[in-house]
């Protein structure tokens, strides 16, 4: 599966542990049962992972399926003055 990063750097690395999130899936444990750190290289923002580790990082919200960056939309309201937001 195919990936991407919005950091276009030549090389950029991403270290993920799945198998401390999810304890009880085989595929994030070693040979020994505890739980695997994997390395994913991204080369000009793009790696090719296994297709359970890449649904892993697109649903954690690290990658994206697409090398397209769209930017995230932006809600306008009129300005009444100087507002304070809170959360």
């Amino acid at each position: 599966m195919r990936v991407f990063h919005e950091v276009r750097h030549k090389r950029h690395t991403l270290i993920v542990c799945p198998g401390n999130e999810f304890p009880n899936v085989s595929d994030w444990k070693g040979a020994d049962g505890k739980p695997l750190t994997i390395k994913v290289d991204f080369i000009a923002g793009e790696a090719r992972v296994p297709s359970n580790l890449g649904q892993y990082l697109l649903d954690k919200g690290l990658v994206q399926e697409s090398p397209l960056i769209v930017p995230k939309p932006v809600i306008e309201t009129p300005r009444r003055g100087p507002r304070l937001l809170t959360a």
